[in-house]
């Protein structure tokens, strides 16, 4: 669960009053932008809190005669990747792995 605590109220794209775009590069909903002024008062400021919550359980497992392997990450593994990647590996039995990420974007001019 990620949770984002903002202060002010929300802006809709359509109580922008000042342009700074063509007409083309209006939404494709055919509402105004904000202004930058207007957003500059509304944005989520200082006040974000984040939580994940994973709560993975592994009962009663048996593993008898088995044969782990090796893994690896080499050249070109995330070749044409774009974005964020994660890698989780494991060569053993028996496991319960979890991954949980939070990202936090601060835009400025």
């Amino acid at each position: 669960m990620v949770l984002l605590l903002m202060s002010g109220a929300p802006v809709w794209a359509g109580q922008g009053a000042d342009l700074s775009v063509s007409d083309q590069d209006i939404s494709m909903f055919g509402l105004a932008a904000v202004a930058d002024d207007q957003l500059d008062q509304l944005r989520g400021r200082l006040t974000v809190f984040n939580s994940n919550e994973v709560d993975g359980q592994l009962y009663n497992n048996e593993a008898v005669s088995n044969v782990t392997g090796s893994n690896f990450v080499t050249d070109g593994s995330f070749a044409g990747m774009s974005g964020f990647s994660t890698v989780i590996q494991n060569s053993g039995n028996n496991v319960l792995i979890q991954s949980a990420t939070v990202l936090n974007l601060q835009f400025q001019q």
